[in-house]
């Protein structure tokens, strides 16, 4: 039975809303997810960010999400990505400290994808990005030199998120880099969140079981 838990993530001297999805099972892992923008109205209740916290529970790993800066009841203000990284990296640090947690991995949708391919590192054993913007895994970004295992999900209809750039960066990057294409998906994925889900499950169950 999977339950819910509210969260508080302190990401330097401010205090993140946040909450934490536990699967029937005792978790071993942990899956933080970053949501999209938030001023394009981005909040972790969206429905990517949803659905991959269900991938990440129904995989048998807790799920952990949190509003960036500035979103729902998270103190400060939008910071142009710089903060919102810091955010990130404080959540994953939460994720670490949670009681059997031995693996933690790092998923982005939009904005959230960009953030998470900025902080990337070998701490993060596993990847997954969604809809991510393509300047955000351009040559210099850190998923080039990410040795694990990483997914990139993209419809083909996404006006953010390019297949050529994405296939340009699987193929020039260190670890071993999925694709999921998804037909007649725009950036927003309506009606596509059920072949996100099984792609994404699998890819979890997969790299951290």
């Amino acid at each position: 039975m999977v339950t819910t838990a509210a969260i508080e993530i302190m990401s330097g001297a401010l205090r993140l809303e946040g909450a934490l999805y536990s699967p029937g099972v005792t978790a071993r892992s942990a899956v933080v997810v970053c949501h999209p923008h938030p001023q394009r109205g981005g909040d972790m209740y969206n429905n990517v960010v949803m659905t991959l916290v269900r991938a990440a529970v129904e995989s048998g790993s807790a799920a952990l999400t949190f509003n960036f800066r500035g979103v729902g009841a998270s103190e400060g203000v939008h910071d142009r990505g710089a903060g919102e990284r810091e955010d990130a990296l404080a959540a994953l640090e939460h994720a670490r400290s949670l009681p059997g947690i031995e693996r933690v991995a790092l998923a982005g949708y939009s904005f959230g994808a960009g953030v998470a391919a900025g902080i990337v590192d070998a701490s993060i054993t596993a990847l997954c990005l969604v809809s991510v913007p393509s300047a955000a895994i351009g040559p210099e970004s850190p998923v080039r030199n990410f040795a694990g295992p990483v997914l990139i999900a993209c419809g083909d209809l996404d006006h953010v998120a390019s297949l050529e750039a994405i296939e340009a960066a699987a193929a020039a990057s260190a670890g071993d880099v999925e694709l999921l294409a998804v037909p007649g998906a725009d950036h927003f994925w309506r009606g596509h969140e059920g072949v996100l889900l099984t792609g994404v499950e699998a890819f979890f169950a997969r790299v951290l079981s």
